[in-house]
């Protein structure tokens, strides 16, 4: 029989967070379900009472009276809903918690749209109940900034930290920020997913840098230019549409990168401060596959070497590799190791999320073939040295605030307009001939 008169441990550890303040804390299941907000009256009542705990386990086959079930460590409220601590059995694996059909049995017992299982640490796992999608609601990237007046050109002295730059926002509700200098980054999504708003959000980010001298953009786009043309001759400082332009283009930053490289070992300089006379090479290549996979063979293995060796010797001399693909499969980006920080939207397959973020990365919480379509810019962002995943949405960045990047950050342009005719021009004609000087 199930007891209303008191409640034990840990899952009143937060509760109170999103009551009001005067709300008297309640110690008995009733109160506590009478709380809760409505849709989560159901989850509370189970989360709160062992005995009820323990009859969910038991039907998900994930303990039992004889063998024991899992302990429920903390639980409370979150902006998405519910989540809860749980310590396993002693011989339970993550993925015992996280495969698909265990999270849609624990939305039934829950009543809830979805429920996700993240393994957080050793011997432990989180359920997420979600009532609500914290990041369903597009958000617009903020309007350019204006120029500042500065005298000596630095990241900071334009308002941009080039290790940070803001993307758009995590599912915490603060900013989501990607470190762009000393780093390289995939970006990987199926058509629709968002990776043009991501590109965008990250050159909206670099803008003040950008306009200043401080980083160059190179930039690929395989597509004839249709996503990323409108910033050609203005916020780029190369632009490539085919196959052999963007070779080349590589070319020349290897080349670049050689020779910084060897001024930083006569210096004895680690790492490129960038400045305007070295500026931060930004190289973005839109739809990679076009290059590691649909060209010629030779072109093939051309951009597979030429990427390899900007990707393994680039981050030291602030040359930075951004590529963006739908197929993030070991054909279509060999490389894809070399990359410090990759982004996973929405995916086709469970298998690319691994092909993305490694081997295990579902079981930690990325679900990039969960993503719906109609969130546009929503993923998950892993970085080298972090076994978790950031849930993320970038800024919605349509047409007309493209060209509005454009025209706020492209670097002043020298006037070449052509020059008046002064072949005829005597300095010693003073106007005066004839007559009284005007």
């Amino acid at each position: 029989m199930v007891t209303t008169t008191s409640v034990v441990g840990a899952g009143l550890l937060t509760w109170w967070r999103y009551l009001d303040h005067h709300t008297t804390r309640p110690d008995s299941l009733d109160q506590i379900v009478q709380a809760a907000p409505p849709e989560l009256r159901t989850a509370a009542f189970i989360l709160a009472d062992p005995a009820q705990t323990n009859i969910m386990f038991e039907a998900l086959k994930l303990g039992s009276r004889e063998h024991g079930f899992p302990h429920v460590v903390a639980w409370g409220y979150t902006d998405h809903g519910i989540d809860a601590e749980v310590q396993l059995l002693g011989g339970q694996k993550p993925g015992d918690w996280t495969n698909d059909d265990t999270t849609a049995t624990l939305a039934t017992y829950f009543a809830v749209p979805e429920v996700t299982v993240v393994s957080t640490e050793p011997s432990h796992v989180r359920i997420q109940v979600r009532t609500f999608d914290v990041l369903g609601e597009t958000i617009d990237a903020t309007a350019p900034a204006p120029a500042p007046v500065v005298k000596v050109v630095t990241a900071a002295s334009v308002g941009v930290d080039l290790e940070s730059i803001p993307v758009g926002v995590t599912e915490l509700g603060v900013s989501w920020r990607v470190r762009i200098l000393y780093s390289h980054i995939l970006v990987a999504g199926a058509t629709g997913s968002g990776k043009g708003s991501v590109l965008w959000s990250m050159l909206d980010g670099l803008g003040p840098a950008i306009r200043a001298g401080l980083v160059d953009v190179w930039m690929a786009d395989p597509k004839g230019g249709a996503e990323f043309g409108r910033g050609e001759n203005r916020l780029f400082v190369r632009f490539a549409v085919d196959s052999e332009s963007i070779l080349a283009m590589l070319k020349e930053a290897v080349e670049v990168m050689r020779e910084r490289l060897a001024r930083m070992r006569h210096d004895g300089l680690r790492k490129l401060v960038p400045t305007t006379d070295e500026p931060l090479i930004v190289i973005i290549i839109d739809e990679a596959a076009s290059l590691s996979s649909y060209a010629t063979r030779e072109e093939q293995n051309e951009f597979r070497r030429l990427s390899g060796l900007l990707l393994s010797q680039g981050r030291a001399a602030a040359v930075t590799v951004v590529a963006a693909l739908q197929d993030p499969s070991k054909e279509t980006m060999p490389n894809r190791q070399l990359f410090p920080v990759r982004i996973g939207l929405r995916l086709d397959e469970p298998t690319q999320t691994a092909m993305v973020h490694g081997q295990g990365a579902r079981d930690r919480g990325a679900r990039c073939d969960k993503i719906s379509e109609d969130t546009p810019g929503v993923g998950y962002v892993g970085e080298d040295g972090t076994t978790g995943f950031v849930r993320v949405r970038a800024f919605w960045v349509d047409n007309d605030a493209a060209n509005a990047i454009v025209d706020a950050y492209s670097p002043a342009q020298p006037d070449t307009a052509p020059a008046a005719d002064y072949s005829g021009f005597d300095p010693d004609d003073l106007g005066d001939e004839g007559g009284v000087a005007a």
